[in-house]
């Protein structure tokens, strides 16, 4: 749990992801840089025998005076992702989870969606009677205008027999939400609760969004896959496999950075392992990071 002002932050675990070699996923990368940074990298975010890196599957839990909101929905259960082993037909006690930190379904008042890819929109429905349905039944599930009109875009001139992993996300994971009228497409600049902003930033999809918190005189960033990997403090110019326009995403993830080092914002990214979050500070290499239970990628050669 993380307070930042009268706000609480918790993270809602589903898995962990090992299924990606480090220089398929960073494909600027070399072994030999992530031998420079095993000291703190081995063995939470990176398993130096296998060469793999380490991905936490979560959502956060944002829970302010007013309002219940989960921010990005993991992959979900029972979803066919047969391209993506790693994701295919999960069965895991994530709504369990949530209950345990207080929360049950009915209690979302908005579900934030930082992009429409499969494992951050997975939990959004869930299979009841062979139909996909809204988890959250009395919540909002925000969207990016932008991003909603790509994948919208893609899903009407789709034709193959079987859509990839994303696409079939929208179909079973969006399309439900927006035919339930559950779906708040919003621009960029969209406030809620005088609390939370959304902000573009491009490059992991061109819809992607960040959504910044603040909270009295603290704030927070939620970045989605503005940044998949403590790794990417130090090396902000790897962007990953799946980044559509790798340039934007660079700049992007350059610019957040940035603002949560000069601002102190609290950075809180998607994929982070365990403890999940923490701040961008300077080092005499340049960025490092400070998770919030203290460990730090700071290097002292």
């Amino acid at each position: 749990m993380i307070k930042l002002g009268d706000t609480r932050l918790d993270v809602v675990w589903e898995t962990d992801d090992h299924s990606f070699d480090a220089q398929q996923f960073f494909k600027h990368s070399t072994r030999e840089d992530f031998a420079r940074h095993e000291d703190w990298i081995s063995p939470l975010h990176f398993d130096a025998h296998t060469n793999r890196i380490a991905l936490s599957m979560h959502s956060w839990l944002v829970r302010t005076p007013r309002l219940t909101v989960l921010i990005d929905g993991c992959v979900g259960n029972d979803k066919q992702r047969p391209t993506r082993p790693a994701w295919h037909e999960l069965n895991t006690p994530f709504l369990d989870r949530l209950a345990a930190l207080g929360v049950k379904p009915a209690d979302v008042d908005y579900v934030m969606c930082t992009h429409l890819h499969a494992d951050h929109v997975g939990w959004n429905t869930c299979l009841v009677d062979g139909r996909w349905v809204p988890t959250f039944p009395n919540a909002k599930y925000v969207i990016s205008r932008r991003e909603h009109e790509i994948w919208q875009a893609r899903f009407e001139t789709n034709t193959a027999d079987e859509p990839g992993h994303h696409l079939q996300s929208f179909i079973d994971s969006v399309l439900p939400i927006v035919e339930a009228g559950k779906a708040l497409i919003v621009d960029d600049g969209y406030e809620l609760d005088d609390l939370i902003t959304i902000e573009a930033a491009p490059g992991h999809t061109e819809g992607h969004v960040a959504i910044w918190l603040h909270a009295g005189r603290e704030s927070g960033v939620f970045t989605g896959d503005v940044i998949h990997h403590p790794i990417q403090i130090h090396h902000p110019d790897w962007s990953c496999m799946g980044c559509e326009n790798p340039t934007d995403a660079n700049r992007t993830r350059a610019r957040i950075l940035e603002r949560c080092l000069s601002q102190g914002t609290l950075l809180l990214p998607g994929h982070f392992m365990a403890p999940h979050a923490g701040y961008v500070e300077h080092d005499t290499h340049g960025l490092s990071f400070r998770f919030v239970d203290g460990r730090t990628t700071r290097r002292d050669d």
